[in-house]
């Protein structure tokens, strides 16, 4: 049985991105939950996960080292597509499939002015805050990634309204960024509009946004724009 380990869903991008991809593809697993700054974060990170962060997949028992034990998304991603290889993890299309891979590479490696200035957090609106140059800039290539997948492998697939046409692990990897667009409203392109909207429509998605907002867990530093809970 796969377990995932996840933090806050209000604020965990990094949670967010495999569980969001388990869900879409109907890939049983079982949560477990370590909320930030918690008894059970402190009594139990440091086993759950070997880099003391989450999200961590394990395939077996939870802690257990003869189970398989997966840190960092991109891995969860690669090895979901191993053992569940005609879920669509990835576009079937060879040339889609590295485009797909590319553009999550990208995403995982890249965008620290986003994510420093405009933290995932799914219950607050803080809309015009966090923009900057640098910001923009991102914003900008984010745009410019989203039309050309769509343009190139989305569209003409028939499949969805998704990047490569189907929801796989490159909407995944990009969800939680249209919930920061989705707090903050920075100004976007009518088919970066459209692209958002499709995203947090999608079953998985509306799940997690749920769960999120259920939460009521106040955490400092990734609330720059709050001193205290609303």
């Amino acid at each position: 049985m796969i377990s995932l380990v996840i933090g806050n869903k209000n604020y965990s991008s990094w949670s967010m991105r495999p569980w969001v991809l388990l869900k879409a593809l109907d890939i049983p697993f079982q949560e477990v939950m370590l909320k930030f700054h918690s008894p059970e974060w402190d009594q139990h990170i440091a086993n759950y996960s070997p880099s003391k962060q989450v999200p961590v997949l394990w395939d077996g028992e939870v802690g257990n080292s003869h189970s398989i034990c997966v840190w960092e998304s991109n891995a969860i991603y690669e090895y979901l597509a191993e053992q569940f290889p005609t879920h669509g993890v990835w576009p079937q299309d060879k040339m889609a499939r590295t485009h797909a891979r590319a553009i999550v590479a990208e995403m995982h490696a890249g965008f620290r002015p986003l994510r420093l200035a405009m933290p995932m957090n799914i219950r607050s609106r803080f809309p015009g805050l966090g923009m900057n140059a640098d910001v923009e800039k991102n914003i900008n290539r984010l745009e410019s990634l989203w039309r050309q997948a769509r343009m190139r492998f989305g569209s003409p697939s028939g499949s969805g309204p998704f990047l490569f046409g189907a929801f796989s692990a490159a909407d995944a990897m990009f969800a939680p960024v249209v919930m920061r667009f989705m707090t903050y409203t920075p100004p976007l392109a009518a088919d970066t509009e459209a692209y958002c909207t499709a995203v947090r429509a999608h079953p998985a998605v509306a799940a997690w946004i749920i769960d999120a907002l259920a939460e009521n867990e106040f955490v400092a530093e990734d609330e720059p724009y709050a001193s205290s809970p609303a």
